[in-house]
């Protein structure tokens, strides 16, 4: 039986590929993955006027979760200050969370999308500036 293990680890060889999407048969149940191929899951530069902030991007797909219990209890909002490794956000595939941390210490410029949006591969979650050392 595929796992959901198992799906997220194809669909991140289907990512590194550049493959846009596959279907798993198993007996009577199918699993399809797609995959948005154009947009990178690391944190980028920013095409906006910009160029000194980054996206943070969402680095599996599921249901965004801004506020989630005692995990991450505060939103983040533009203009907070947040340090490197911060957690900003939650995203929920079935009973799993992945955390999607600042790859810096900054300012949060935007938030580019809602708490329970669903969310996929490389999709832009959050604009951050980072601060000058």
């Amino acid at each position: 039986m595929t796992t959901l293990s198992d799906i997220r680890a194809y669909a991140r060889r289907l990512h590194l590929r550049g493959i846009e999407s596959v279907e798993i048969q198993e007996g009577d149940r199918l699993v399809s993955i797609r995959i948005e191929t154009g947009a990178p899951c690391a944190p980028e530069a920013a095409s906006s006027a910009d160029a000194s902030s980054i996206a943070v991007r969402s680095a599996t797909l599921g249901l965004l979760r801004l506020v989630h219990d005692d995990r991450l209890p505060v939103r983040i909002e533009p203009g907070d200050e947040v340090a490197e490794g911060q957690l900003l956000a939650l995203v929920a595939l079935d009973e799993s969370l992945a955390p999607v941390h600042a790859p810096a210490g900054g300012t949060i410029d935007a938030v580019l999308a809602a708490d329970g949006q669903i969310v996929d591969y490389g999709m832009p979650l959050f604009q951050l500036k980072p601060t000058r050392r």
